[in-house]
């Protein structure tokens, strides 16, 4: 969410001072609002009133969410959706004064308002039949709910209020059997522990003692002990092998200079899933993660894992 970056104390005062300030004029948007919805049921709340306070519930509810604010959206929707319904319901009386009561075009829009604004027309259907436990709701139920989530999702492109929430938030939602993999193991799982740590220019004799440990990954790191670039081990052999006479070798080596694909890297947890992982790599373009144990304050890394790691995990482990 765009006020996600601003201080929870923050948000909560705005979203509390808006509130409180628009309850001021129109109490009714208070709580969970069962007196009001009763109210409207049995007609005794106007046309006027029963827009206005539908209205002020919309916007506040509207900006309580957009600050990131911990709102049930059930309760709000039904609401909404009855207080609407009820106005309508209202004006219908007019054009047909005895053919339907204003409780019953209030029910229709608690369903309504509920099935567009979750996209659960079956959960909004149940719903309205467990509150009235009338059958004969069904059928104009069904017509109401049918009607208002295809508008809100084919004519104005409108998805789950929730899964809304969750895209705004970054989080991820969806649970395909590929999620589903990637979420059952960790990057301590596919790691590369063949690592050695280096400095950005090092000695002949320095480097020749490094490759005997046999890493598959040099992790270059500058004065302050900070990872620059992760060098495979096999292009600084293929570095040294390129001099035909040991006599000619330089004596200090510049890891950051000679031919090599390195790596750009990021750091991540050893908690981490692999969907984590993943989506580091998607979102940053990082060439590898290092896999770090923060212990004590001490941070010490563990291996190394590639977008490759993860792949091929996928299509020969993970299934």
């Amino acid at each position: 969410m765009r006020f996600s970056k601003v201080n929870i104390f923050l948000r909560i005062l705005a979203a509390g001072c808006f509130t409180g300030a628009v309850a001021y004029f129109i109490p009714e948007i208070m709580g969970i609002g069962y007196d009001t919805v009763n109210d409207t049921f049995t007609g005794n709340v106007t046309l006027g009133i029963l827009c206005g306070i539908a209205i002020a519930k919309l916007i506040v509810t509207a900006v309580s969410l957009g600050l990131g604010m911990p709102n049930g959206m059930i309760g709000p929707t039904l609401f909404i959706g009855a207080t609407v319904g009820g106005a309508l319901g209202i004006i219908a009386q007019w054009i047909m004064p005895f053919a339907s009561s204003t409780g019953f075009y209030a029910m229709l829009g608690m369903g309504a308002m509920m099935g567009s604004a979750l996209q659960a027309p079956l959960a909004a259907l149940m719903a309205i039949l467990e509150l009235t436990q009338n059958p004969n709701i069904i059928l104009p139920g069904m017509l109401a709910i049918v009607i208002s989530s295809m508008f809100a999702s084919t004519v104005f492109k409108q998805r789950s209020i929730f899964i809304s929430l969750l895209e705004a938030q970054g989080l991820d939602y969806s649970n395909s059997p590929a999620v589903q993999a990637l979420r059952s193991a960790s990057v301590v799982a596919i790691m590369d522990r063949k690592l050695s740590r280096a400095q950005k220019s090092i000695e002949l004799e320095d480097a020749q003692e490094l490759l005997r440990q046999k890493p598959n990954w040099i992790a270059v790191e500058n004065e302050s002990g900070q990872t620059m670039s992760l060098l495979p081990a096999a292009d600084l052999v293929h570095f040294l092998s390129s001099y035909e006479d040991n006599d000619k070798l330089p004596e200090q080596i510049a890891l950051l200079e000679i031919p090599a694909q390195r790596r750009d890297v990021a750091n991540i947890s050893y908690q981490a899933t692999l969907e984590e992982a993943l989506n580091s790599f998607n979102q940053q373009g990082h060439g590898a993660l290092l896999v770090e144990r923060n212990s004590g304050g001490l941070k010490r890394i563990l291996g190394v894992v590639t977008k490759n790691d993860i792949d091929h995990y996928y299509h020969f482990e993970g299934h």
